[in-house]
């Protein structure tokens, strides 16, 4: 019997440790980085990619990594050489995304009650930051039947980007918190992305 429970745990371990190694993390170790559509950098950038992100590897290239963003669950392209196994410790001055974050968060809120007030249709509830140039817009159930949810949400979306200065990326909740498209960076202009739940 503790001959089969050595087995039992011999295999579970392995199990686990292949499982783990499935799950390589790797941190940005550039100041200046960029999650790409392709393993290219004439591919359009998704968007920038902050010192000491922490992404998941899902496939490798000679000299690019195939990655997940678990913030906002996109995957894309890096550079290998801006990737490192260890968090960076130095502090580099980088983009206070947080105080950007904040105008753009009353910005949008301020919208959405002017268009309450001009023509009585609610829009969106609430606006969360994910982290660097990634947000969330919350928006209320009718919005996304309404003929120009589209339009305003590209509106809202130019407004981040503008106020990061940078590739963005913008995700449209409901009431219930699914995801129902997003909104990011395209070679020419922005893209509408629709869920595919």
């Amino acid at each position: 019997m503790m001959k089969l429970n050595l087995i039992f745990l011999f295999v579970f371990l392995n199990f686990s440790f292949l499982y783990v190694k499935g799950e390589e993390k790797l941190y940005s170790s550039a100041e200046f980085s960029s999650l790409y559509i392709k393993p290219n950098i004439e591919s359009p950038i998704i968007y920038p990619i902050d010192l000491g992100k922490e992404l998941i590897i899902k496939k490798k290239e000679e000299k690019w990594y195939n990655v997940l963003d678990e913030q906002t669950g996109l995957v894309g392209w890096v550079q290998k050489e801006f990737l490192s196994n260890e968090k960076p410790e130095k502090n580099l001055k980088k983009k206070d995304y947080k105080s950007s974050f904040k105008i753009f968060r009353e910005r949008v809120l301020e919208m959405s009650a002017s268009i309450k007030d001009a023509i009585a249709i609610d829009t969106f509830k609430e606006v969360k930051h994910l982290g660097g140039a990634a947000a969330v817009i919350i928006a209320h159930n009718n919005w996304f039947e309404g003929r120009r949810h589209a339009n305003q949400a590209f509106q809202v979306y130019e407004m981040w980007k503008n106020q990061n200065q940078s590739p963005s990326f913008l995700s449209f909740r409901n009431e219930s918190g699914e995801e129902q498209f997003i909104i990011l960076s395209g070679p020419h202009r922005p893209r509408y992305l629709k869920s595919s739940k």
